[in-house]
């Protein structure tokens, strides 16, 4: 497997674009060991917080209940790239949330926080949880690589495709339009701080919350980071982008081939009633166990504002 890893960043910052020279693009690099315990970073528990104080639901529609109950699915069963979703209804009237990590492989405290996020249960509506979306690249903490695809530049996804990240894709919206998901919260990690280096490209887009088009779109980005913001210190400060420009193709697509190339926030164009928001935390001097925390806490803020929580 070739490795598929970040754009390097501005040549002008030098000290920073040594520091995230193993995620540059276009430049591939050997994978690493493919054994998760020996690849992925110590799992460490996350300090004691307290949760965000009760909010007022944010107003929006409800499919109807379904009795409550958990089920575990696997998808793309019976492959290497096989991976549980969790999926707990309330048995009471609310929304459906769809919470997503793994996507990258390096980027661990996103996927550490699904993990607690798996095992919440929901007070109103539906909560589906996919972890660990792309475990082959976790294995070898990588981002990803060549030949399975980058996963949040495959949506819509294809069930046909040769890349498993974009049967993959396919599957996570299969499940959104199943349960009729309000909201798809895409934890991720970046390397460097948006405030700290804007505009410098992926590699630092570190305390950002970025909002899809949507039925949520443009307000519920801004009430989530009012409500995280007041209880982060200032380089933690959750800035809000507007992700419209990602629910459209790069270039027009022909009549009869699918939106290829894009982004989660994209997803919101293939799911009705559905508003993609990615979150990302930085890496950059912010160990480990804070990222953990900090999503786990944009999480639940999330979750609450949809009175899910």
């Amino acid at each position: 497997m070739r490795q598929l890893s970040r754009r390097r960043l501005l040549a002008a910052f030098p000290a920073f674009a040594a520091a995230a020279a193993c995620r540059a693009e276009p430049q591939r690099t050997p994978p690493a060991p493919a054994s998760p315990a020996a690849a992925r970073p110590a799992a460490a528990s996350p300090p004691a917080a307290a949760d965000p104080q009760p909010v007022t639901p944010y107003p929006t529609p409800t499919p109807a209940p379904r009795p409550r109950s958990a089920e575990t699915r696997l998808l793309l069963t019976g492959t290497p790239h096989e991976t549980p979703l969790t999926i707990r209804h309330s048995g009471l009237p609310g929304p459906a949330a769809f919470v997503l990590g793994g996507v990258h492989g390096n980027e661990p405290g996103a996927w550490l926080a699904a993990d607690e996020v798996a095992a919440w249960e929901p007070a109103a509506g539906s909560l589906l949880v996919l972890p660990r979306a792309n475990v082959t690249a976790m294995a070898a903490f990588v981002r990803t690589f060549d030949d399975i695809g980058d996963l949040n530049r495959l949506y819509p996804g294809d069930p046909a495709s040769p890349l498993a990240m974009e049967r993959m894709a396919h599957a996570i919206l299969e499940a959104a339009r199943e349960f009729a998901v309000t909201l798809l919260l895409d934890l991720h990690e970046s390397w460097a701080f948006y405030a700290e280096l804007p505009g410098a490209g992926t590699g630092a887009l570190g305390q950002t919350i970025t909002v899809g088009p949507g039925p949520l779109q443009p307000s519920f980005g801004q009430q989530l980071a009012d409500l995280l913001n007041p209880r982060l210190s200032p380089r933690e400060q959750m800035i809000v982008r507007d992700g419209t420009r990602f629910g459209r193709p790069a270039t027009p697509v022909p009549q009869g081939q699918p939106n290829r190339g894009r982004s989660s926030l994209s997803a919101g164009g293939h799911v009705p009633g559905l508003t993609p928001v990615l979150v990302e935390m930085g890496q950059l001097d912010q160990p480990l166990e804070r990222r953990v925390e900090l999503h786990r806490l944009a999480a639940r803020a999330a979750l609450q504002l949809l009175g899910i929580l």
